[in-house]
């Protein structure tokens, strides 16, 4: 089938946190990029809202991560001058816990290792600097002066619009159904009965993704309900970013997260629910039982006292765990290629990982993704 005879170069499923990238990524390159969504860029259906995403550089995850961290940065900066719009506040970042226990002494490791600056802070230095959280004493707060918050819907919509300014065509309400692999082609069926070829084709498509997985790969992901909250305060203005950085605190195996306030009225913290699987991404309860409202309530009135602890704004999302919790990117085929599964931790890396699958299908992939690989299953 020669080039003329296609629909595009690219076929993308899915216009989420990996998707937009994706094809922001491609459109910039030149690529003829066709891509295919069921609901429209930002919606709230999937792993993308929320409002915000933390990004960090000292990572206790995983230091094969930090090169991917600083593209991603980099990339950040690149996309908000081509949307001409604000995505990244860079107003730091804590981590807080037992100096003694494996998350903070992962980080230091990594942090080490990869020489990413952070400051250690005492408990009585955290109390004097950062008063609105409660420390048990002996706890440490690390500072990453690099980290922030991403602005998770405007990220996505930003990227989708500068790819279609690139060239890019997104088609949106457009349902999926089939992936049909060919000798020269991908042939994409979609839910209103139109059929498209495209030379390669991109599952971008988050907790919708496995229905699209070889056997092997459908079997070791399963979907996840995550909750989000949002609490109320008397001293909004001790939540501001230049006061308040991002955070993560982990203490006797509970742990919340959050971000600064970004509307003035309340502060986003999460974490203290375990994400747990749903039968189908599309029918996940948003509404949080009382139960769970009482666990993240709890959590906020030990972590953050000067925070009202009933939350006045709750929602779910969804996302794809992998059995690991490495994301899968990659090729499953030899025109089909996969990045989905990236286990509630995706986005502050999306660029990144769009510029690494956007080299996989040009064929010159990084050996330093190796361990976010489809093979190892």
């Amino acid at each position: 089938m020669t080039a003329a005879e296609l629909d595009a170069r690219v076929g993308i499923v899915g216009t989420g946190t990996m998707g937009s990238m994706l094809a922001w990524q491609l459109a910039r390159r030149g690529v003829q990029v066709l891509a295919f969504e069921q609901f429209s860029p930002g919606h709230d259906r999937g792993a993308v809202g929320g409002e915000t995403r933390l990004f960090r550089l000292a990572y206790a995850e995983g230091q094969q991560y930090v090169p991917l961290l600083r593209d991603s940065l980099r990339l950040w900066r690149e996309l908000e001058d081509e949307a001409s719009t604000n995505i990244l506040t860079q107003c730091g970042g804590l981590s807080i816990g037992d100096p003694d226990g494996d998350y903070i002494a992962g980080l230091l490791a990594s942090a080490r290792d990869t020489a990413v600056p952070v400051e250690v802070l005492s408990t009585a230095e955290v109390a004097e600097r950062y008063p609105q959280h409660g420390l048990h004493d002996g706890e440490v707060a690390v500072l990453d002066e690099q980290a922030g918050y991403l602005r998770c819907e405007q990220a996505v919509l930003s990227a989708a619009r500068v790819a279609e300014r690139a060239g890019a065509e997104v088609l949106r309400h457009t349902e999926v159904t089939e992936l049909v692999e060919g000798d020269d082609s991908v042939l994409v069926r979609t839910a209103d009965g139109s059929s498209y070829r495209v030379a390669q084709v991109v599952v971008a498509a988050g907790s919708w993704a496995a229905r699209f997985l070889p056997p092997q790969l459908a079997s070791a992901v399963e979907s996840r309900r995550v909750l989000l909250t949002w609490f109320g305060t008397d001293d909004i203005d001790s939540y501001r970013s230049d006061r308040f950085p991002i955070f993560i605190h982990h203490r006797d195996g509970q742990h919340v997260y959050g971000t600064p306030t970004v509307d003035d009225v309340m502060v986003k913290v999460a974490g203290a629910v375990t994400a747990h699987p749903v039968p189908a991404p599309e029918a996940v309860e948003r509404r949080h039982s009382a139960a769970e409202i009482r666990q993240i309530s709890d959590a906020v009135g030990k972590f953050l006292p000067g925070l009202h602890p009933e939350p006045i704004r709750t929602d779910a999302f969804t996302d794809l765990y992998t059995a690991d919790e490495r994301p899968l990117v990659g090729r499953v085929g030899n025109r089909i290629a996969v990045t989905t599964g990236h286990s509630g931790r995706g986005f502050k890396y999306a660029p990144g990982v769009a510029a690494a699958v956007a080299d996989v299908l040009s064929g010159t992939a990084d050996p330093r993704w190796e361990f976010m690989s489809p093979d190892r299953f």
